[in-house]
């Protein structure tokens, strides 16, 4: 049996009971999950959710939409249906989609391979020699406050990001910033919390930039920093965060000009970061209250997917 078939078969297994929510999921990994999530002997039950989680989303946002819907919806991962039961999982979407149940477990089915493929591509190789043997970028974000004021002429954003060192030595944070704008930036000044090493760009629309710590962080530290980002005058209608990973809280404050209210705002929580521009993706509806302005919070983001807000200036 090749790598990618028995993933194909942890996979089918994890999907049962509550899927990625499970109790005790380390039990339940297969060795090849292990390998492509990149769990190691001694992490925390925490730590083994987050890294599966994590893997798993990321590579479900590549697939086409109708299979990754599918796949967020058998592992438990799309908020909306996080019921304890596979198969009520099943039942449910395929009363919203009007398929056979069998049907959806067919595409399902389809779907995980698919999945293994992915997932086994990006697998982390062995450490080399003398390298510590350590996955991921060694922090989380505890908590995220984002303040987005579309009044200037050039929109801004404000982010307070309080992070947590999950080992030792932390003393950089590799962040990204993505911005739709045929203005070109975003400008990005540090306002609290360290100093900017540097930027790069990583992609047409997306700028990646290290904050320098004051001190390198030790395991459980906390850390904050203020980040303002300035976008140009022509950006895309929406605003959302796109965690690359763990990400366990997420404010996000959108204020508009008084004279030129959105026609309609909605809300998008775990939704595929493409969705965000597509005319005809929506989500749940929201009111601007009589400032200009919306909330949202959010708790346990999913890396790779998407959360925040997509708004209309047109009816």
């Amino acid at each position: 049996m090749t790598a990618v078939s028995a993933l194909v078969e942890e996979l089918k297994a994890l999907r049962k009971g509550r899927g990625v929510l499970a109790g005790k999921l380390d039990e339940r990994l297969g060795p090849e999950i292990r390998r492509c999530c990149g769990v190691r002997a001694g992490d925390r039950p925490s730590e083994v959710r987050d890294k599966v989680t994590a893997t798993l989303a990321a590579a479900i946002a590549e697939l086409p939409e109708d299979l990754g819907g599918l796949l967020l919806v058998a592992y438990a991962l799309d908020p909306r249906l996080r019921l304890p039961f596979y198969q009520e999982r099943i039942d449910r979407v395929a009363d919203q989609l009007h398929r056979d149940r069998r049907t959806v477990r067919r595409r399902i089915d389809d779907g995980i391979v698919h999945l293994a493929e992915l997932v086994d591509g990006r697998a982390p190789g062995p450490p080399e020699p003398g390298l510590p043997d350590e996955i991921g970028p060694g922090w989380h974000t505890e908590e995220l406050r984002t303040f987005v004021n579309l009044e200037p002429a050039a929109p801004e954003a404000f982010e307070v990001r309080r992070v947590v060192a999950d080992r030792d030595g932390i003393g950089a944070l590799d962040l990204a910033f993505t911005v739709t704008s045929a203005d070109g930036g975003p400008e990005i000044d540090i306002f609290s919390g360290g100093r900017l090493a540097g930027t790069r760009k990583q992609a047409t629309d997306r700028v990646g930039f290290e904050l320098r710590l004051p001190a390198p962080l030790r395991r459980g530290q906390t850390h904050e920093f203020v980040v303002r980002f300035k976008a140009g005058a022509e950006t895309q209608p929406h605003y959302a965060c796109v965690p690359k990973q763990r990400c366990d809280y997420f404010d996000l404050r959108v204020r508009f000009p008084a004279d030129r209210l959105p026609a309609a705002v909605w809300r998008v929580a775990g939704g595929f970061q493409r969705d965000l521009d597509d005319p005809v993706a929506t989500g749940d509806p929201v009111h601007p209250d009589p400032t200009g302005e919306i909330r949202g919070e959010f708790r346990r983001l999913l890396p790779g997917l998407a959360y925040g807000f997509r708004w209309s200036q047109t009816g």
